[in-house]
């Protein structure tokens, strides 16, 4: 198993691990993987190992939306409805 990063090389990476989107976001890993699994997190699988890339940009822009989705009173439903229709 590899060593952690520090913060400020996660913070200057295009892609990052869901731990390290759990540390920038501040979310709950359950939550993120159930985003993910509801299609809502955009992710690059990396090579053989099923190692799951967020591109750390794109994904905490994502998270913040969803957030203000759910704070206005929206269901995951609704939000994937408003979210994926692109």
């Amino acid at each position: 198993m590899s060593r952690p990063r520090s913060i400020d090389k996660i913070q200057n990476s295009e892609l990052v691990t869901i731990s390290e989107l759990v540390q920038l976001s501040g979310m709950r890993y359950s939550t993120l993987k159930y985003y993910t699994e509801e299609g809502l997190i955009p992710f690059e699988q990396v090579d053989n190992r099923l190692v799951r890339r967020y591109p750390r940009i794109d994904s905490l822009k994502r998270l913040d939306e969803i957030n203000k989705l759910k704070i206005s009173g929206l269901t995951i439903e609704e939000i994937k409805k408003i979210l994926l229709k692109n």
